[in-house]
Order: C-alpha cells, then sequence, then structure tokens
C-alpha cells in the first residue's frame, strides 16, 4: 500500500528527490513546499516501519492541495494510484 509523505527540509540537508532515491523510496509525483521548506512526495512505496526525523506521513487527500502544487487532473491521477 502507498503513502503520502512530506519531507522536511530544514532537518534533513539533502536534496529531496536524490535522499528519496538513496533510502529507496519511489513514489508517483512530487510538489515542492517552498513556504513550508518541504517537499510532498505522494503514492510512496517502499516505506520502512520506522521513518527517519525529516519525513512524516502525510494525511491528505491530494485534492486538498488543489492550487498548493497540484491540480484537478494530477490530483485524479495521485488519488487513481
Amino acid at each position: 500500500m502507498s503513502k503520502h509523505l512530506r519531507f522536511c527540509c530544514y532537518t534533513c540537508g539533502g536534496h529531496a528527490q536524490k535522499v528519496m532515491e538513496k533510502i529507496g523510496i519511489t513514489y508517483s509525483h512530487s510538489t515542492p513546499q517552498s513556504m513550508y521548506n518541504q517537499w510532498w512526495f505522494w503514492n510512496c512505496k517502499n516505506v520502512p516501519e520506522i521513518l527517519p526525523e525529516y519525513l512524516k506521513e502525510l494525511k491528505m487527500d491530494p485534492f486538498e492541495a488543489v492550487g498548493y502544487g497540484l491540480n484537478e487532473e494530477i490530483a485524479r491521477e495521485i488519488k487513481n494510484g
């Protein structure tokens, strides 16, 4: 089962997408959130049971992120997995 994850750039100094690749997490879409210094990763797979401190589960429906880096078409694609 996939999860949505929030990557906090304050607690991890590396580039978010490269760090995700290094730890083996794949995702269908990523959304930078510059105001929060975060990245949101959608439909993540290979998520470790215990997350590093810079990753938290993003308990958000993709349609809630329309206007925050997603449009309705991308939100629908994410939702449909």
